[in-house]
């Protein structure tokens, strides 16, 4: 004997907290997009406009069950039915005692038969491994319902089907060369991988738009409600579901960030995000194998990659499970068009996704487009109209200037900054990928005055480089009225001076002669595409 209740205001859902978060401590659940906390909060912020629909299945007026349905009206007449948090939650089922499910399933099902006659019911976010979705395909299998299943690829790793040593031998390799950049980094300045608390997740959505503000960014991470949403998620006070922020720090400035929800023996890693100035070090890698050792450390059977076809989550992982997305609808022919539009338009979507270069393409360089479109200056548009016809043909010819003197000038020394000096300069992203490439930047104040590397001259428009004789440096990006200083600062150290200037820039050759400099060679490339000549003279 069993009967459903309808449920459309968080107020009339609050006496059955106890009763769901029971169910599924009884269950073990591991799931965090169905614990109590995280569908009242996304209820309450994010899906105040939605037409929620919580159906509870009672047994002798004790409830069993809860279906968390968003329910519509499409087409006029047809009535659409999917599970709420669509877009947030990655993970959704039936909340239900196992003994209960299956004739739950069947119970509402034949309710909402009986009640309308034209229904489409579209259920994302299950996982094969859970019983839920093998309920529903069984009663639409047996009922003889018109219906279609997408799956999805979920990887994840089990640390208690492989032992952490077997785990770090198996990917020695990625370790070794995550351990050199970590050291690099390290040789630089302080780094700290920490957990903060939720005072703190205004610098994880600065560091998210950062990261993405010149990609294609459809998760809406960033906006007010969602913001909202996961600050007062981190705030619940639940035992079984916690909201974990860690962060990699450069001299007490986020470089990195992974956020996770963390439910029993599952470690879901929701988001991650690194400073973009900072590529070079590979921060993201950094704090996805912290936080992955992390997990393990805390006991968590489960590090949850999320669904997917990503490169980086088959890296790391030892299981997979497939995410299915279900639809049934009913026998009628505007109901059975639908599906098969959405049948196409997911297989579609699917191919597209799973192509990585295409998500690339899409997601990174059309972005860069978009962004470049938007922010671009006239000197900006020049050199990016130059390089698109250098790429077809260019003729470069550059002077190689040398100053072999010394210069009397021995009052100025420029402060040499170090890589924590660079947080607080500008042009971060240029300096930082310059001091990576081993060039030593000197400044006074904090304006950067001449970059100077002392094995390699490079040429950086032409991609032109070649190696210097010992007590040689090699200068760049200078300040043409400090010429004779930055020269005099070099020779200090007795080492003899080396710039390059392209033909065309007279004023620059110009205050080089000036400042002591001699011509001692030319260089002369032809590039025709990829084909390239050059010449010494």
């Amino acid at each position: 004997m069993l009967a459903y209740k309808l449920i459309t205001t968080i107020k009339e859902l609050e006496p059955y907290r106890s009763t769901w978060s029971e169910i599924l401590e009884k269950e073990y659940n591991n799931n965090p997009f169905i614990e109590y906390e995280w569908i009242s909060t996304w209820w309450t912020t994010l899906g105040v406009h939605d037409n929620v629909e919580i159906y509870i299945v009672e047994h002798q007026g004790v409830a069993v069950a809860f279906f968390p349905l968003v329910h519509s009206v499409r087409f006029s007449t047809i009535h659409y039915f999917s599970f709420l948090g669509q877009g947030f939650a990655t993970y959704m089922e039936v909340i239900a005692d196992k003994e209960w499910l299956e004739p739950s399933i069947t119970f509402l099902l034949k309710e909402f038969s009986r009640k309308y006659k034209r229904y489409l019911i579209v259920l994302h976010g299950l996982l094969e491994s859970k019983n839920t979705s093998q309920e529903l395909e069984k009663y639409a299998i047996e009922y003889q319902m018109p219906h279609s299943i997408f799956r999805t690829v979920t990887s994840y790793i089990d640390f208690q089907t492989i032992p952490m040593d077997t785990f770090l031998q198996k990917h020695r390799k990625k370790f070794k060369s995550l351990k050199r950049r970590e050291n690099k980094l390290k040789s630089l300045g302080h780094v700290v991988f920490q957990e903060v608390n939720h005072n703190h997740l205004q610098d994880m959505f600065t560091l998210f738009k950062r990261r993405w503000q010149k990609k294609i960014d459809k998760s809406g991470f960033t906006e007010k409600q969602t913001r909202l949403f996961y600050e007062r998620l981190a705030k619940t006070n639940s035992k079984v579901l916690r909201v974990e922020v860690d962060s990699l720090q450069f001299e007490g400035q986020w470089i990195a960030f992974t956020i996770d929800l963390c439910c029993r023996e599952r470690n879901f890693c929701l988001a991650m995000g690194h400073e973009p100035d900072f590529n070079l070090f590979g921060p993201g890698r950094l704090i996805e194998k912290e936080n992955m050792l992390k997990a393990h450390q805390a006991g968590y059977r489960y590090y949850d990659l999320g669904s997917g076809y990503e490169p980086y989550k088959f890296e790391w992982y030892t299981h997979i499970d497939f995410t299915r997305k279900f639809v049934m609808s009913t026998k009628g022919v505007t109901e059975r068009i639908i599906r098969l539009w959405m049948v196409l338009r997911d297989r579609l979507k699917g191919l597209l996704t799973n192509n990585h270069q295409l998500v690339k393409l899409k997601r990174d360089r059309l972005g860069e487009l978009r962004y470049f479109l938007k922010h671009a200056s006239t000197k900006e548009w020049l050199r990016a109209v130059t390089k698109i016809f250098q790429r077809m043909l260019a003729i470069h010819s550059l002077d190689v200037y040398i100053a072999e003197q010394q210069q009397d000038n021995g009052n100025v020394r420029f402060q040499e900054l170090s890589m924590k000096d660079l947080m607080t300069v500008k042009e971060q992203a240029t300096n930082v990928a310059d001091f990576y490439k081993g060039y030593r930047l000197f400044a006074e104040s904090d304006h950067v005055i001449y970059k100077r590397h002392d094995q390699t001259a490079v040429e950086e428009t032409v991609n032109y480089s070649y190696e210097l004789s010992e007590n040689m440096s090699f200068i760049k990006e200078y300040d043409s009225q400090r010429l004779v200083e930055i020269v005099a600062d070099v020779q200090r150290e007795g080492r003899t001076v080396c710039t390059i200037a392209p033909w065309y820039k007279r004023y620059r050759r110009r205050k080089l002669m000036q400042a002591g400099f001699h011509k001692a060679a030319k260089i002369n490339i032809i590039k025709i595409f990829k084909w390239q000549k050059i010449y010494h003279i």
